[in-house]
């Protein structure tokens, strides 16, 4: 396996050759308001649509914070194999969520999406979506005085497919990268909210970060910060964005992920990091694919990690679980990630093999290491969201340059 990075998380399976769909080229509208419709032979209106399933998302959005589960159903055709494995999903997504908020005395004030969509097509009982979701997360500490606002985002690829029954468009499948997938694990799809009350608390302790970054050295960390959320694909903070990657670079998602990509890109890029690349490390133009591909190195996780580390262009801080790295122990009293600095990276391993990395590109008020990275797309992302699965672990990187 030549590249390796997030899981995919097949929410969705269907087979192509079982629906027909056909893509309309014309603007269509709806008859009824943008919850009905009478038939799908009807013109339909793409943005009446945006709207049908940007509410949907948004509904869903709020179970996150209220943990009313039983309020989901509604927006999926349980009647269905796949509809209930996106409900399951979903159901999941929320326990993860809640309980790790819980666990580092965290209260998300609100989360909302934004929706891209780039593709529709239809038969007579289906609208097939192609879209991209932008979450935004705004949240809390709940015991801080005079508690900061912190945000991040994610971004997903979805293909969704959409059926009207009683006149109200629900899911019928939902098929999406889940930047949770890794620490779903432990959850059921059940119906029933968690007892938070029996959930395990992490005293994590409180890094005081000198925000009045001034660094020196070869690698520009600053550079290398602003690069990477350009192109995260889920920069929140601009409203001018796109969302979408440096079209310098080929993307290797849907071909064992961009993530090492990104990280190598933010670590050298003329507009990042600059630190030079060599015989082993690069990344060059194709004549062949008309735009820039990376050296193994540079695109494989496990590879761009041995590289990174033996070629002294990185330093280990320490590798372990999270309660090894965030908690306070002897050497480190207010956690290993302290030492973390803007533009250093983090590395993540799945069974033993490496699986993902991330660039820091910031503190939150409490100075949680925040991450930004590709497959999926995050921006601000506190360092460990989705990982929660026993079989995890991490390398800490320092980049020495």
């Amino acid at each position: 396996k030549s590249l390796k990075c997030t899981s995919y998380t097949l929410v969705i399976i269907f087979f192509a050759s079982f629906l027909i769909f056909k893509t309309y080229d014309t603007n269509l509208s709806f008859t009824n308001s943008f919850f009905s419709s009478n038939a799908l032979s009807e013109e339909i209106d793409k943005d009446e649509l945006k709207e049908v399933i940007e509410t949907i998302y948004n509904d869903r959005c709020k179970v996150f914070i209220n943990g009313d589960l039983e309020s989901l159903p509604k927006y999926y055709d349980t009647s269905r194999k796949y509809g209930k494995w996106s409900l399951d999903q979903e159901v999941r997504r929320v326990k993860y969520l809640r309980t790790w908020a819980y666990q580092r005395d965290i209260e998300f004030t609100n989360i909302n999406s934004k929706i891209i969509l780039k593709r529709v097509s239809s038969n007579k009982s289906n609208i097939r979506l192609g879209l991209k979701e932008i979450y935004t997360f705004e949240y809390i500490y709940k015991n801080d005085e005079n508690a900061t606002k912190n945000k991040f985002g994610t971004g997903i690829d979805h293909t969704v497919n959409l059926i009207n029954k009683n006149n109200q468009w629900i899911i019928a499948n939902d098929w999406y990268t889940d930047c949770f997938h890794d620490a779903l694990k432990a959850y059921s799809g059940e119906i029933r909210e968690i007892d938070l009350s029996k959930v395990e608390t992490l005293d994590i302790p409180k890094i005081e970060k000198d925000m009045n970054f001034n660094y020196s050295g070869k690698y520009n960390r600053i550079k290398a910060v602003e690069y990477a959320n350009r192109y995260c694909g889920a920069f929140i903070e601009d409203e001018n964005t796109d969302y979408k990657y440096n079209k310098k670079y080929k993307n290797y998602s849907g071909i064992g992920g961009d993530c090492t990509n990104f990280a190598s890109q933010v670590l050298a890029d003329k507009e990042a990091g600059e630190i030079p690349m060599d015989y082993t490390w690069f990344s060059h133009f194709s004549k062949k694919e008309g735009i820039h591909v990376g050296s193994k190195a540079w695109v494989n996780a496990d590879t761009f990690k041995n590289y990174i580390l033996y070629s002294g262009k990185g330093q280990l801080i320490k590798k372990g679980t999270f309660k090894q790295l965030a908690l306070s122990t002897d050497n480190y009293l207010n956690g290993a990630c302290e030492k973390l600095e803007l533009g250093d990276l983090i590395c993540y391993v799945k069974g033993g093999k490496t699986d993902h990395f991330a660039i820091v590109t910031g503190f939150d008020s409490r100075g949680y290491p925040l991450v930004n990275s590709h497959t999926t797309d995050r921006y601000n992302v506190p360092w460990d969201l989705g990982w929660g699965d026993k079989d995890i672990s991490f390398y800490l990187i320092h980049i020495r340059k």
